[in-house]
């Protein structure tokens, strides 16, 4: 079947004053027919199964793994978004967002006997998104024409991101499930299994989340864990801009640009290793691409 994705909005609009708009949306959609692959040539445990006798047990033993492309995926997403905007006047423009979202899919295969526990967040779930971006143009100095020339035309612009960091599901990395699949989640022995947010940088690369609150699955099942019940660390990021124009006549102008991209130099990680069996369980070990700061410059003259 095609896929199929539904959307609705409803949206409220309210001007105030001059030049300040204040949005509150509620936005969401319903996917259905997605696309999955499903495992179609496991093999099913019983008494005496190793992961040397895989091919004897599989469904049709004289075929190795076959994986099926099924449509029968689904998907939804419910967000409340509110928008603030003030726009260009008396020298300085605004707009501020914020996105308060869930985002569930069955598109997870792990169990290619039950479908039921593919259930859970989706990997780009992001409950909480914070954008402000601001254009200002500083007041002009009352200064003669030589000194505005330095003094005078200079523009301040900003992008500030903030959002919540994406849901990782906890695997076991060794096949007790005997299937060939190597879908296995880890079991959860239960306890809060989010550590402090308040410890030190290095604590929490270290260990983001409570290991021992997991260990391998019993053999011949998949895990009693959920899907995405953990979160990874959160984005922060800010890019500043800062633009001088200076006339030379009355045709040209020069303009020079100063662009800082992640201004703070914020370092922003990316999930932490979820195999409960790999000796680097609970360690973030690598960083967002691209993300370092930058810092360039530019000349353009305008004519």
């Amino acid at each position: 079947k095609i896929p199929q994705l539904i959307t609705w909005s409803a949206r409220l609009e309210r001007q105030l004053g001059q030049d300040w708009v204040a949005t509150v949306a509620n936005m969401g959609n319903k996917g259905t027919f997605l696309q999955l692959g499903i495992a179609e040539n496991p093999a099913i445990f019983r008494s005496g199964a190793t992961v040397g006798n895989t091919q004897d047990r599989r469904v049709y033993p004289r075929f190795g793994p076959v994986t099926r492309t099924d449509g029968s995926g689904n998907s939804s997403y419910h967000s409340f978004q509110t928008n603030l905007e003030k726009r260009f006047g008396h020298g300085f423009s605004i707009l501020a967002n914020y996105t308060w979202s869930k985002n569930i899919d069955d598109l997870s295969a792990a169990n290619p006997f039950n479908r039921s526990i593919s259930r859970g967040l989706g990997g780009f779930d992001v409950p909480h998104n914070f954008k402000f971006s601001n254009l200002w143009d500083l007041p002009k100095l009352p200064v003669s024409p030589a000194l505005g020339k330095l003094l005078n035309g200079w523009q301040l612009n900003s992008i500030l991101v903030r959002q919540s960091g994406f849901p990782f599901t906890v695997s076991s990395g060794v096949d007790n499930s005997f299937s060939g699949v190597g879908g296995d989640r880890a079991d959860y022995i239960g306890g809060n299994a989010t550590l402090s947010d308040s410890r030190s940088l290095n604590d929490k690369l270290l260990q983001w989340f409570d290991t021992t609150r997991f260990v391998a699955n019993a053999p011949g099942t998949f895990g009693n864990s959920g899907r995405s019940i953990l979160r990874g660390p959160g984005f922060f990021n800010t890019d500043l801009g800062v633009l001088k124009r200076t006339p030379i006549n009355e045709r040209l102008n020069l303009q020079f640009r100063a662009e800082f991209f992640n201004v703070f130099n914020h370092a922003n990680f990316r999930l932490p290793t979820s195999n409960i069996s790999s000796s680097q369980r609970g360690r973030i070990t690598a960083v967002v691409d691209d993300n370092q700061r930058i810092i360039q410059f530019g000349l353009k003259l305008l004519f």
